[in-house]
């Protein structure tokens, strides 16, 4: 009999429950969907976490490209326990990293009705080699990495003289990051491209003695896999067939293997096997995604043998959940990522005619649920060039049964369609494990807690608001207008007592200007420059934000009103005015060394105390709290403030030599404005000599702003450039412009990414002229109006 736990943290009791069993364990087995379960929505920030996931699914048009080709796709927002997969999010971001994890590129992209259909436009002088496509809301960055779509690509031919240094290593990682002496442990590799002279085909495990112990079969995109029972302190290592080798883990005498079986539609089988020093051990198999935990399951190796437990997937949110096994001291023995699909639709295509001259094709493709019932779905399709030398993983082959965790599960059976994409996808989770591990367990009960990224429902800017004379604009409402060749904005807003100018919401496509005002009728004096803050900025107010206690009310992280907890900027800014800055005279002549001496910056203002701990033999403590100070190390005595030449009478605890005098900031903060501050200065001995006994321990000077820092800014100086959302380029205009020449060497042939079928399924497509090409990849994602997803892919 198969057992029911029902095990949950706070939150997500809510949300339904998986089911597992173990061995050892009885009692009625029933499968329900957690999402049949009826919800009392709350109206809570952590609630609606909780209730509302939201993950990014994409598909790539061209996933090998020349640097001048666009990256076309098409984006889907699947939102858990909402109908159709509906969000709120209104932008998604788009981004190009290179193979060292930077940025490269952003984009913005508006969605609607949940999907999204673009291009990235590759910068110019695009270096050759492989990078990543990225695309993520706002709103999913509260689950980490596993929320966001991540796809790969390759720009250019790779040569041994472009290859990247950051793609050539090779990774060898245990299933479950143990390598356990005695026992039969899953081995992964992944060879990028470029890391050998050869294309890997197989490979060979070696004992210390160069003895052959096994052979490692490779399958798509240089992942490979092996079982391999290791010798106690025995050495082993990776050939590959240009005979460059690898060194293997050592294996350990001590632990646990987690191994999983997921090859099922429905059950995914998780194998616990203790090591013989492990016997008798109780231990606690937990089940996270995004930060919330899915079940628990405690199991006891009384008799030291493995233990099975199966999870029941439709009780799962889509995704990657991670399993961790943990001690009763709460020590971490295994960890696992597992892969949870959630694409109930299944695709058909069948090709209806061949025309021999033009070698066109015409195919039919249908669209069924899991009981053959027709679908009326939403299709993208993209036709690509392939290399028929390449694995075909809907062509009719067998997988070696030693390459699955369990053979025992599979002798006999014929391996499915289903079943072959299940086993290669768990092979990319598992090779990623040390990156799933970073980003998506982010020590996983207090993931949701810590994070609180708002709904963006559209383009935002934020930033200073100066009139025309470089006053800051406080407290004043502002009119404003966006154009671009596409589109036309208008909105309204109010700086608040700082100056800062928070517009949300923008809603404009192209590269824009703005132009802002304020009321009235005489527009030219009363027009605005905005200075937006660069992200630099964004990051370190949410970091300052973050620490200061706030009273917590429902109102305050309402899922309706959530916009209001972090302002984020989140568009590119492409030009603003120069600013000419004018430096306030020193007082007494005294000069200064100038790394004793820290200019504020006034595109991206720094508070009091963070240009005090700039300073050298500085400590700012408590800068968190009310009641900060501030420390000079080696000084004696006390610390004197000086604001524009006048001193203020201090307090403070006087200090041994040695020692470091301690002074509070909280007056000097309440006396003087951060934005304020033009520049802070630290004396020492001979330099503060002039303000005596009282100057013993040092002397912070304070100039602050002359009111004419910038010179007066033009009309055209005023107007604020910026990226909105990307214009979407359509497939069939762009390849008609395209030459000869560059059509033969672009892979992507066709992409259409707003097909839809009639009611029975079904649609006809005929392709275009493939002519001599011999072998043509077809990928097909279909969308339902309930919001379930299908992929397939077919060579032809």
């Amino acid at each position: 009999m198969k057992n029911k736990i029902r095990r949950s943290c706070i939150i997500p009791f809510l949300l339904g429950l998986a089911l597992v069993s173990a061995q050892s364990s009885q009692s009625d087995f029933t499968k329900e969907p957690w999402k049949n379960l009826k919800l009392d929505f709350q109206a809570s920030f952590e609630d609606s976490l909780a209730v509302r996931k939201e993950r990014v699914i994409l598909q790539i048009a061209n996933k090998q490209l020349n640097p001048e080709e666009p990256v076309f796709f098409k984006g889907y927002l699947i939102t858990e326990n909402q109908f159709g997969g509906y969000s709120k999010s209104g932008v998604l971001n788009v981004d190009l990293l290179d193979s060292d994890g930077a940025l490269v590129k952003r984009q913005f992209h508006k969605i609607v009705d949940g999907t999204v259909q673009g291009q990235l436009n590759l910068p110019k002088d695009m270096v050759s080699g492989n990078y990543m496509v990225k695309a993520y809301t706002r709103w999913s960055k509260n689950y980490g990495v596993g929320f966001a779509a991540q796809e790969q690509i390759r720009v250019g031919e790779l040569s041994t003289t472009n290859q990247p240094e950051g793609d050539t290593a090779v990774l060898i990682i245990p299933e479950g990051g143990t390598f356990l002496s005695g026992q039969k442990n899953r081995i992964v590799v992944k060879v990028p491209s470029g890391a050998t002279h050869k294309e890997v085909g197989q490979g060979r495990i070696l004992d210390g003695d160069g003895q052959e112990v096994t052979t490692v079969s490779f399958y798509d995109s240089g992942l490979g896999t092996v079982l391999l029972t290791p010798k106690e302190n025995e050495t082993y290592t990776l050939e590959l067939e240009d005979e460059m080798r690898f060194a293997l883990p050592k294996s350990t005498s001590d632990g646990f293997l987690l191994h999983v079986n997921n090859l099922d539609r429905d059950n995914a089988i998780v194998r616990i096997t203790p090591s013989a020093k492990r016997t008798g051990e109780k231990v606690e198999l937990i089940g996270t995604s995004g930060g919330i935990t899915y079940f628990r399951k405690n199991l006891n190796f009384a008799d030291g043998n493995s233990l099975d437990v199966e999870l029941f997937k439709p009780n799962l949110p889509a995704g990657i959940i991670h399993l961790k096994l943990m001690d009763q001291l709460g020590y971490e023995l295994a960890t696992r990522p597992v892969w949870i699909a959630k694409e109930k639709l299944r695709i058909a295509v069948d090709v209806l005619r061949q025309d021999t001259r033009g070698d066109l094709k015409t195919i039919k493709i249908q669209v069924t649920d899991d009981q053959n019932r027709p679908v009326k779905s939403k299709l993208t399709l993209s036709v690509n060039k392939t290399d028929t030398a390449h694995l075909n993983i809907d062509s009719d082959y067998s997988i070696n049964n030693t390459s699955f965790t369990f053979s025992d599960v599979l002798v006999g059976q014929e391996v499915s369609l289903y079943r072959k994409r299940a086993f290669l996808k768990d092979l990319e989770v598992l090779i990623s494990e040390e990156e799933v591990n970073k980003d998506v367990s982010e020590d996983n009960e207090t993931a949701i807690v810590s994070k609180k990224f708002p709904y963006q429902e559209g383009l935002e800017i934020m930033g200073h608001a100066y009139d025309l004379n470089n006053n800051l604009l406080t407290n004043t409402k502002i009119q404003l207008v966006a154009t671009s060749e596409e589109d036309v904005w208008a909105g309204e807003a109010q700086t608040d007592a700082q100056g800062i100018l928070k517009l949300e919401r923008i809603q404009i496509e192209g590269t824009a200007t703005l132009v802002a005002r304020t009321e009235g009728e005489d527009v030219k004096s009363r027009l605005v420059k905005i200075v937006p803050f660069n992200r630099a900025f964004e990051n370190r107010e949410m970091e300052i934000e973050s620490t200061i206690e706030k009273p917590f009310t429902e109102e305050s992280f309402s899922d309706e009103d959530s916009e209001k907890t972090i302002e984020l900027i989140e568009v590119e800014v492409v030009e603003k005015g120069k600013e000419k800055i004018k430096r306030t005279p020193a007082k007494y002549g005294v000069d200064v060394p100038s790394h004793r001496i820290n200019h504020q910056d006034f595109g991206r203002p720094k508070t009091l105390p963070q240009l005090l701990a700039e300073l050298p033999g500085v400590i700012v403590s408590g800068a968190e709290t009310l009641n900060p100070s501030v420390k000079v190390m080696g000084g004696s005595g006390t610390i004197l403030w000086v604001v524009d030449g006048f001193p203020l009478a201090q307090e403070g605890s006087a200090a041994q030599v040695g020692t470091a005098a301690t002074s509070p900031l909280d007056d000097v903060m309440d006396l003087v404005s951060d934005r304020d501050i033009e520049r802070v200065e630290l004396l020492k001995g001979p330099e503060a000599s002039m303000y005596g006994s009282r100057a013993s321990a040092g002397v912070f000077v304070i100039y602050t702003r002359m009111g004419n820092e910038l010179d007066h800014v033009s009309r055209s100086e005023s107007a604020l450039r910026f990226e909105g959302y990307t214009p979407t380029i359509d497939f069939q205009e762009y390849h008609k412009r395209l030459s000869k020449r560059k059509k033969e060497n672009n892979k992507l042939l066709y992409w259409n990414p707003s097909l839809e079928t009639d009611a029975n399924g079904e649609i006809i497509i005929r392709l275009p002229d493939t002519g001599d090409i011999p072998a043509i990849n077809l990928e097909v994602s279909a969308k339902s109006e309930d919001g379930t997803l299908g992929f397939t892919s077919n060579t032809f």
